[in-house]
């Protein structure tokens, strides 16, 4: 994931002075103004707004998460910082919320990757397409530049293995076999978009065992 950071790290910067607090619990403390960054944050990332409940939420995991790692395992945050240096540079060190911000996302992702890698299966794919209330897609026999018609591929098993197996090389080339004649599906970016979101959601949920083990364990 490409993080928007661009002048995010100045004007978070800027937000400092009084500010009331909103949560203090188990040597957590939040401020509002902590959450408006949380949350300005997530809607550059994740390009979606969230609620104050669920941003208070993401907060305390991601501050437990680094407390505990920090405690328990300082080397491994030692090498993601390392890391994170030298993608963003030493800015990134000047804001402890984005640098917080970063390192979770990419400690979540680690997971994400593993499984979507070694494990995300063909089954996964169709549990996902259900998600959503339709799927009639446009089909083209010229490289989407002229549409034929609209086809519903929510159960269409070419279309679903073909996805399947162009994903990992995202390639957007998607096609079906309709009576013998082979169609392109035409993906438009809003779409793929949500398809990546909902695998992302997916995958989250089936990790989210393993990753409580790797946060929360105890070292040797």
């Amino acid at each position: 994931m490409v993080y928007k950071l661009l002048i995010l790290i100045f004007l978070l910067g800027l937000k400092i002075g009084y500010s009331n607090v909103i949560y203090d619990k188990n040597e957590i403390i939040i401020t509002e103004i902590e959450l408006n960054n949380y949350k300005e944050l997530y809607k550059n990332n994740f390009g979606s707004d969230i609620s104050n409940n669920i941003a208070i939420k993401n907060i305390v995991l991601i501050m437990k998460t680094l407390n505990f790692l920090e405690l328990n395992n300082p080397d491994f945050i030692s090498i993601l910082d390392q890391n994170i240096k030298l993608e963003y540079s030493d800015k990134i060190f000047n804001n402890q919320e984005l640098l917080n911000f970063i390192r979770f996302q990419k400690i979540r992702n680690e997971f994400i990757s593993e499984y979507f890698q070694n494990i995300f299966s063909i089954e996964d794919l169709e549990i996902i397409f259900t998600n959503f209330d339709s799927l009639k897609l446009p089909i083209s026999k010229n490289n989407c530049l002229t549409i034929e018609k609209l086809y519903d591929v929510s159960n269409d098993k070419n279309f679903l293995e073909s996805f399947f197996k162009n994903l990992r090389k995202k390639d957007l080339k998607i096609t079906t076999s309709i009576n013998e004649e082979l169609y392109e599906v035409c993906l438009n970016d809003k779409l793929s978009n949500n398809i990546e979101s909902e695998i992302i959601k997916f995958i989250e949920n089936k990790t989210e065992d393993d990753f409580d083990k790797f946060i929360y364990k105890k070292n040797n």
